[in-house]
Parts: structure tokens; sequence; C-alpha cells
């Protein structure tokens, strides 16, 4: 490779003799613009051999050194297996293999001697793994002198020219190798030669868009803007890989400055993104949000507390590493933003926790008190070996002292204790644990609904026997204490409660029993209904029908599907014969009688005179029976439905 770098420099030493011998040979150009020639170390010059840099990252999946690349063909043994890669082709396909089976770097063996080439194409023969091993030590890699973005399409030619623009002669280029060293040649040059490059010239980027260009300046603003074209760039990831990656463990990262130094992404399952700084107990919010796009894998960071400027927006991922199954190292870009994310699993742990809230209900009488322990904040959630303490003050919790020792029944007035965290190495996190409390309804659930207990009809000689217990059995578990009692006044007082509530007799048919219920020193009195109920229903006899119905008020509470008539009460007189019929402005005094002929019992209303109400005179069959409820149809039309409800009082 050497000599092709001498040839070429005798060769343009030979165009300057040619230009003091041969001067009547010469082409004389007069139109040549003095603003085209590339000056050697200009900026364009630069922008050119950047473009042209020899690339050491292509083989960085077998060197892991970006400052300089093996020279093909070589030979490499991997799990005893010859391969030999003779072409970037083979470079490509070999990658390929070892992203798709985790190849372990352990297995891969060069086969010696090669050469290495240095990114200004200068070679090194490597005798054995241990210098190939310094060299990979000492490779420090400058981005800036590589343009990794954009190829020159060859061929292409320069014009050589005299002092006074006379053409001398036309250098074809036909590689990347031959053009980096005519540029370097002219900078190392001591005569003047004039160098015009020959337009149009054709760059391609790495997402195969082409661009044509007639200038320098055109040359110029294609090689700067290479970036923003190259977006298209295949990586070793796919989306999923990346995805698990973000959330197994925290990220250290940095733009290329020291600004982030400090800090550390984490990346949350729920989509929350904090940003973390030191031993801080807070951290910088907000979310993050991985996709699958046309121009590739974009990580979108959105509404930051704070870094809005620098680190919001979409990041593509240009470039991503994965040891042992999992991604460990990420290149993001965004415009000419570049930003490089390393995975630190070090402390995994402290991935699984947070900032907590704890909401307890105010107590009216004492102090709030609160559960610190493991279920109530979600440590059992995390698996990993931690050892937690709870503590008053931060710096309590820094210096681990004086760690909280009542944690599942902490009473305390303060709005925040602190969590550490320590891991099983040493290292710790603190968390806050922020303390609220709210107004709360401790006897809600015992209002929300009427608590009756209902038990057959078996003889009116007889005790019926209730288990009290059962009748707020839902909500009993969140009541302090709870205590029976037969009158309400009795239970306003907490006197002669009921000694065995599970097994409380009484030979009334329809009564009232009262639960007195403690919760926090503060008590509510709640009634249980208690109804003794027949419960052959349909088949009552004239008899039981006679009974039920002179014994409390009845309610028309079901007329054909609607309630029109519930405004209607029905007082059954004994004996007379006589119902009478009210509501609020009417006073009805109708007739009734039963009978029982072979379908069942029959009720019959007659004189049953005022608006609406008179839709039920006529005879109506007992269909279902209860001592609650009656439900009869008519005996002309069984599509004729009423329903009546007893109230006793």
């Amino acid at each position: 490779m050497k000599s092709v770098f001498r040839c070429l420099v005798l060769f343009i030493l030979f165009g300057v003799l040619f230009l003091t011998s041969c001067q009547d040979e010469v082409s004389d150009i007069e139109t040549l613009d003095e603003q085209e020639t590339i000056v050697p170390n200009s900026s364009l010059a630069n922008l050119m051999s950047n473009v042209a840099t020899n690339n050491g990252a292509v083989d960085d999946f077998l060197d892991n050194a970006s400052c300089f690349s093996l020279e093909l063909p070589i030979t490499v043994m991997v799990s005893d297996v010859t391969i030999v890669i003779e072409s970037e082709a083979d470079l490509e396909e070999l990658e390929y293999l070892f992203n798709d089976v985790s190849v372990n770097d352990d297995i891969l063996d060069f086969v010696f001697p090669l050469t290495i080439i240095f990114s200004d194409y200068n070679e090194f023969v490597i005798e054995n793994e241990d210098q190939l091993q310094t060299f990979i030590n000492e490779c420090v890699e400058d981005d800036n002198d590589i343009i990794e973005c954009a190829d020159f399409v060859y061929p292409i030619s320069f014009s050589v020219f005299n002092s006074d623009f006379n053409l001398v002669e036309t250098v074809v280029i036909d590689n990347d190798q031959a053009l980096y060293l005519f540029l370097d040649a002219l900078e190392n040059d001591e005569n003047v030669l004039i160098v015009s490059l020959n337009f149009p010239v054709t760059l391609e980027y790495n997402n195969g868009d082409t661009i044509e260009v007639t200038s320098n300046n055109e040359l110029a603003i294609a090689i700067e803007g290479a970036e923003q074209f190259c977006e298209d760039i295949t990586i070793n990831c796919v989306e999923d890989d990346i995805l698990l990656g973000l959330i197994e463990c925290p990220w250290d990262f940095t733009d290329g400055t020291d600004n982030y130094d400090s800090y550390q992404l984490i990346f949350n399952s729920n989509g929350s993104l904090e940003i973390s700084e030191g031993m801080a107990t807070s951290a910088i919010g907000g979310y993050w949000e991985l996709s699958l796009t046309d121009d590739g894998i974009v990580l979108t960071i959105s509404q930051l507390t704070a870094f809005q400027d620098s680190l919001e927006g979409e990041w593509l991922v240009v470039s991503c590493n994965i040891d042992d199954y999992s991604v460990n190292e990420l290149t993001l870009l965004q415009g000419n933003l570049e930003l490089y994310l390393e995975q630190d699993c070090s402390d995994s742990v402290f991935n699984c926790f947070g900032n907590f809230e704890i909401v307890e209900c105010n107590q009216p009488n004492n102090t709030p008190v609160y559960n610190l322990s493991a279920n109530t904040i979600g440590l059992v959630d995390c698996t990993e070996f931690y050892y937690p303490s709870f503590h008053e003050t931060l710096i309590d919790a820094e210096t681990n002292t004086n760690a909280i020792s009542n944690t599942e029944s902490y009473a305390t007035l303060a709005s925040e204790v602190y969590l550490r965290i320590e891991s099983e190495n040493g290292n710790y996190q603190v968390f806050v644990i922020f303390l609220n409390t709210v107004d709360c309804n401790y006897f809600e659930c015992f209002q929300s609904f009427d608590a009756v207990l209902e038990t057959c009809y078996t003889d009116a000689t007889v005790l019926y026997e209730f288990n009290l217990e059962i009748a707020f059995a839902n909500c009993t578990p969140s009541a302090d204490y709870v205590s029976y009692y037969v009158t309400q006044s009795d239970a306003e007082t907490g006197v002669n409660p009921i000694s065995t509530p599970w097994e409380y007799t009484t030979a009334e048919l329809n009564s009232t029993v009262y639960v007195q219920v403690v919760i926090n020193d503060v008590y509510e009195i709640f009634p249980i209904q208690l109804n003794v109920i027949n419960c052959n229903a349909g088949s009552c006899t004239e008899s039981d029908i006679d009974g039920i119905l002179t014994e409390c008020i009845w309610n028309v509470t079901y007329y054909n599907g609607s309630d029109n008539l519930s405004d209607y009460n029905f007082h059954f007189e004994e004996n007379t014969g006589v119902v009478v019929i009210y509501n609020d402005s009417t006073t009805i005094d109708a007739t009734w009688s039963t009978s029982q002929p072979n379908d069942g019992v029959i009720i019959e209303f007659s004189n049953v005179a005022g608006p609406n109400i008179q839709a039920i005179n006529g005879s109506w069959l007992v269909v279902e029976c209860t001592a609650e409820q009656l439900v009869l149809h008519n005996v002309n039309d069984s599509s004729n439905e009423i329903v009546l409800d007893r109230t006793c009082n």
C-alpha cells in the first residue's frame, strides 16, 4: 500500500518538472474559476479526506477497535471451524451470523500473521494475539475524522494546472484510498500545484440515496448534510431486544460532553421515564416510547421536567450492541446530535423502586397510622436481594441510622418518611414515601344496604331463631367492635347486649334488632329487620290469606308493568268485609272477600270507585304468596297482574 503512495507523489513531482520543461505542450485554460480549485488543508479538502478515510468500524464485531481495520483476506477460527473472509460481503454475512446466534468473543481466534490498516491507510503486520491486543487497548477513535454516511461514486477526476491556469494533466481516482492519498500528497507538496475537481460528481448515502453536485459549494453542503440522509441504517437489534434491554437496568448516557456524567436514564415498563442524579431523592420525570418507523427504530422522549431542549424528541437508533442476548449499548441520532447509552446493571435492584405514596383515613381522635410493610409499597415485586429500612429524616436514611422499628403500625403526623434501599454489594439509594390522609366514611359498607334476615313460618307457638352476625358479615371485618341489642336505646347506651347473637330467638313474626358498630372510637347504630315468612309461595290457603291481609297495611307496588297505583294503600278490615283504599287525596270504602275454588285462593274487589284504582274491581287469583307479598292475576285476563307488598309499623 505504501508503494501506491510513493508512486502518486512521484507523479505529482513529475508534473512539476513537466511544467518547467514542456511549456509549449500545455493547454491554455482561461475560464477556470479560482473558487473551484481544491486548496490543500481547506474545509472542502478536509471534508473529502474524511469521506475517503479508512473506516475501521466495519469489522468492530471482530476486533473491537474502530481506529483500524483488518486487511482482507483474513482467516479466523470459530469453534474449531476455519472461516476465510475474503470480502466485505463475507464480513457482513459473518456479522449477521454472530448476532443471530450470539457467538461469544471467547470462541473466536485469528490466524496470524495479519495486517491492520489505519485511518490514513498506513499498515502494520501483526504477528500474534498479544500484539493485536496492545493495538486494541491503545486505540483512541476520533469520530470527527470519519464521515461514514457518504461515499463518492467512482471514478472521479481532478485537473492539475500550473500557476497560469494552464492544464497540465488529468488524474483519475478509482477508490477511497487513492483519493485520500492524493489529497494528502497535495498538503505535503512544497511545490505550488493548482487542482480542480471535475464535475459533475455523485455522492451515495448509506440509505441508498444519491446526489449529483456541480460545484465545490454544492459538494461541501452535500457532505456536511450527509448524516440527515443516512438514517436508514441496519442495526443488530430488533425492537423487542431494545425494549427489554431498556427496562432491564438503568442506563448511563452522554452526548460527548460531561453534561450528564452524574445522571442515569431509568426506563420504567409503564412508559414513564426517570433521569436520576447520584443519590438524589427525586428524579427528573418524563415519558418514553419505542416505535418502528420507515426510517428504523425510534425512541421518543417526551414531557420531561428538565433537559427538554437537549433530550426531548425522536431519537433514531443507529447502533445497537447485544451481549449474552441482552442489549447493553445504544447509539441514538437526532439530526446532528448523537447520544450514546450504556447499560448499568450493577445496581439493577434500584430500577424496581421509586418514590411511593401511602394514603390513610383521617383519624377522628388520634394520629393516623401507616403500614410501611412490603405489601403496602410494593417491595414484594422486587425479586432481587436488597436491604430496606425506613427513616424519619433524609440524613438518617443516608447514614443508615435511627431506623423506624414499628413499620407496620407507624403513627405519625409527618407528611413523609424515607426509604433506604441497599443492594447486596453495598450501594444504596434513598426514596421518599409520601404520607397523606383523606376523609373516609368508615361506615360506608354498613350504610350501603338494608339488613334483612328471614326464616320460614312453621307454627305460631314456636320461637324463631336468627343468626344476627350474618346480617353485616361483609362489613364487620373492618369494624373494631360490633354488638347487638333488642332496642335502639340499649344500642345507643351500650347496655343489655344480646349475649348470643348467632342464635337469637324471638316469637314475633316481624321485629327489629339493632347493631352498634365501633370504628376508631366512633360508633353508629344500624337496624336489622327480622321477618318470619311463608316459604310455600303460591300455596297459601284461604285462611292464610285472610290472616295476613288483616295484619298490616298493603301497598300496590306493581300494576301491569308500572307503578301508577303505588300511592294507594289498602287496609283490610277483619269481619266487616270492608277494605279502605286511600292515598294523600282520596279515601275509598270498598268491599273485599276471599274464596277457594279448585284453582286456588280468589280475592274479590268490588265498589272500588276512584280514578285509575277502579281497574282492580273483579276477581284475582293468588299465584304467589308470602307473609310480605302477594302476586295476583285477573281471573278473566291472566295478563293483568297486581303485586301487593305488606308494610307493618
